[in-house]
């Protein structure tokens, strides 16, 4: 059975998913094209912290009567009777038109848990592909990432890439590295991969510790650093609690400048919490 930490944590990487979606919807996007290097379940039905007296709970304990955001609604609709669902779910319910998706997921009992929700998600009418890397995202980045149109969709589709790693380690060339950390190589193989990507383009990189010296301010340097040399550009840092934050990066994207209110608008809802 899938687990869930039931933390801030997913406030932030969520809320600031969700309110990316409905943002890119607004502006008329024909179609979607969501990258998940770390897709997780479709919905985990276990809270690892059940006595976590946290924001996360008191979401929770508002959903069946006070639904704000985008965000809520959708978790509300996901998961009625309890659970929390993966960022794939998230799209598939805030996204109205056509889309495609792309998940890696390298853990086997929980790509077996994605397997058929993929395969449902397939068929539906607004859905033009759906497929399951069963392995390290590493993998199949290094076999390049397909445009839109290569996934059935219209001219003029957006390309949506998730990361959501343990943390993010400014070191380069660590000794022993883990999976489940990104390092500066590893954003440099997403920007080979990304390539020949054609079109608007949003990265939403979301890191949730700070350790062995990796300050925000650093891990943003770092990033940067990369990511500006190919033409991205930093729209949103959307911070909690010292240690988690979820950055925005934007390219060939008219409407970004839309973006740079999410950090004020998390923090105004999540006060309200």
């Amino acid at each position: 059975m899938s687990t869930y930490k039931g933390n801030v944590g997913h406030l932030l990487q969520h809320w600031v998913l969700c309110e990316l979606l409905v943002i890119a919807h607004q502006q008329d996007t024909p179609g979607l094209s969501f990258i998940d290097a770390h897709a997780m379940g479709p919905l985990a039905r276990k809270n690892q912290n059940p006595d976590n007296p946290d924001q996360f709970l008191r979401v929770l304990g508002r959903l069946s009567n006070c639904r704000e955001s985008a965000y809520e609604r959708a978790w509300h609709h996901l998961a009625p009777n309890g659970g929390y669902p993966n960022s794939a779910a998230f799209v598939k319910q805030i996204w109205e038109r056509e889309f495609s998706m792309l998940l890696c997921e390298i853990n086997p009992s929980t790509a077996a848990e994605l397997r058929p929700w993929c395969e449902h998600v397939g068929k539906l009418q607004m859905c033009k592909n759906a497929r399951l890397f069963e392995d390290d995202w590493r993998k199949r980045f290094e076999e390049g990432l397909p445009n839109p149109s290569e996934m059935g969709l219209a001219d003029g589709s957006l390309t949506l890439v998730s990361f959501d790693p343990y943390m993010y380690n400014k070191r380069r060339e660590v000794r022993r590295p883990n999976s489940g950390i990104l390092y500066p190589e590893d954003i440099e193989r997403v920007m080979s991969a990304m390539g020949s990507l054609e079109g608007g383009i949003l990265i939403q990189l979301s890191t949730y510790s700070t350790n062995d010296g990796n300050s925000q301010g650093s891990v943003i340097s770092s990033v940067n650093s990369i990511l500006a040399a190919h033409g991205y550009k930093l729209l949103a840092v959307v911070q909690v609690d010292g240690r988690m934050m979820s950055l925005v990066y934007t390219r060939k994207v008219s409407w970004s400048p839309e973006l740079a209110t999410l950090a004020n608008r998390f923090t105004k809802w999540l006060s309200a919490v």
